[in-house]
């Protein structure tokens, strides 16, 4: 199965210069923002919102243990060793009157049909530990919500292969407390808090270009707003550094967020708490970053995965999980928890009668949403067709291809020097056209199949483009 953006330890970070040329090794590049881009003709770029799958909703709470909500206050993975989908999601079950939370696993072979492992490990409401609950309020410390779980690519500790975060709101437990597992199934944690100034609605990922361990954080004292801290050992942690700050006047809320790295790049998706006439609900928005430390928004106004229709299962929100997206084939796989009720509210607290009306009975479950490969932007030119001109590129690879749609139309590409001049032979007319709509693309000319000649040294790389789309490129051996 392919991978997304594979990085091996000790080698040069993403889209590091080598002198005044970008180094484009190791990774595919896209057009984001304008990284590599020096300059674009008659070509606009267009961003993409995943699409909602068919089958959806397709994961639910509707299990004799539980009072059949499921929240993807978790994660999701693919096991390396079984090739499996593992996802957990958070529910809840009435005991004497009180709701205890839990968090459960759920497993797939597809990404679509989802079965559930009877674990053995945690009592339901009953005694009866026949269920897929791997955590809950009574046996982990107070556990209120938000256990992210992510794999360890090289733990120290097997026991501690999987780590996570979690917020603790019970049982005079009170604050973010650590956790880990040598499986992801049977959990331990810290009974002291590793962070008392952070609230709920947190999560982590694994910084694999920096090795180091990420926590996207409410600070309790600045609630609306999302900050990031950061540690090499899941024990000491940087300050809190706030890197979205909500601003009141214009009625922001940044309720969580989520981060993963693909090609060379830091993806997030940051949970907009919308208070409007005709948008009351809680939609994720893509952020981006080049350092995991400075993000800013990829076409903020518009959410990622939009919120659904009145009297949907979606209606009122879309919060994504945690982990890195899936990939089957040329999809990449998103899930997200819809709920038909409304999330309580900040600015129109107190002022029920501005917040819709739940139409359908409260619930709670989770779906998927699909992306072409490297889908989150393309650059598209129409009739009369237009280009696009990359900065200076330095590449040790030879064989360049394209992720593109151009079944209706054609892409040619140029290759010139960091001067400006063409090369001979890798002019634009020399180019074979590419007229497909794949995911991996190769690119020659007439007299070069390769680039192997211009191996080491700067070069820019022109793309015409008619009745076409262009979503990344990329310079391999």
């Amino acid at each position: 199965m392919p991978t997304l953006g594979v990085f091996v330890a000790g080698s040069a970070l993403p889209n590091t210069a080598r002198g005044s040329a970008i180094n484009v090794d190791g990774f595919r590049q896209l057009f984001i923002d304008d990284h590599v881009i020096a300059q674009m003709q008659s070509v606009r770029r267009t961003f993409h919102a995943a699409k909602r799958h068919e089958a959806n909703p397709i994961i639910h709470g509707d299990h004799p243990w539980l009072d059949g909500f499921a929240y993807l206050y978790g994660s999701v993975e693919r096991h390396p060793e079984t090739g499996k989908l593992r996802l957990w999601y958070m529910s809840r079950f009435k005991k004497a009157g009180k709701f205890v939370w839990t968090m459960c696993l759920t497993e797939s072979a597809d990404g679509i049909r989802w079965t559930v492992p009877k674990l053995g490990l945690v009592p339901d409401r009953h005694g009866s530990r026949q269920n897929n609950m791997v955590m809950s309020t009574e046996t982990h410390s107070g556990f209120d919500e938000c256990l992210t779980p992510v794999r360890d690519p090289q733990p120290a500790n097997p026991a501690r292969r999987y780590r996570s975060l979690f917020w603790a709101n019970d049982n005079g437990f009170r604050g973010t407390y650590s956790a880990w597992s040598a499986d992801g199934v049977k959990w331990h944690n810290d009974r002291k808090a590793l962070f008392n100034d952070t609230g709920d609605a947190g999560s982590i990922m694994y910084d694999v270009y920096r090795e180091r361990w990420v926590f996207f954080a409410r600070p309790l004292d600045n609630q609306i707003s999302r900050a990031v801290s950061f540690s090499r050992d899941f024990k000491k942690w940087t300050p809190l550094n706030v890197i979205f700050q909500a601003d009141k006047a214009k009625r922001e809320n940044f309720y969580n967020m989520q981060g993963f790295c693909y090609e060379g790049l830091y993806l997030g998706t940051v949970t907009i708490q919308w208070e409007e006439s005709g948008r009351y609900a809680l939609e994720p928005h893509l952020a981006l970053s080049r350092d995991c430390e400075n993000w800013r928004w990829v076409n903020q106004p518009k959410a990622f995965i939009p919120h659904g229709p009145r009297g949907s299962w979606e209606e009122f929100n879309t919060q994504m999980g945690a982990g890195n997206p899936i990939r089957m084939g040329d999809q990449l796989y998103f899930y997200y928890s819809g709920r038909t009720y409304p999330h309580s509210p900040y600015y129109w607290r107190g002022r029920d009668e501005l917040v819709p009306k739940a139409s359908v009975e409260p619930d709670v479950n989770i779906g998927l949403a699909t992306l072409r490969v490297d889908g989150f932007v393309s650059l598209d030119a129409h009739y009369g067709g237009g280009s696009v001109e990359t900065k200076p590129l330095n590449f040790t690879g030879k064989k360049l291809s394209l992720n593109c749609a151009a079944a209706h139309g054609e892409i040619l590409v140029e290759v010139l020097d960091a001067s400006g001049k063409i090369i001979p032979g890798f002019a634009r007319q020399d180019c074979l056209p590419v007229c497909q709509d794949k995911i991996i693309q190769p690119v020659a000319w007439k007299t070069h199949q390769t680039l192997a000649n211009l191996k080491g040294k700067p070069a820019k790389l022109r793309f015409y483009l008619n009745r076409a789309s262009l979503y990344s490129f990329e310079i391999t051996a």
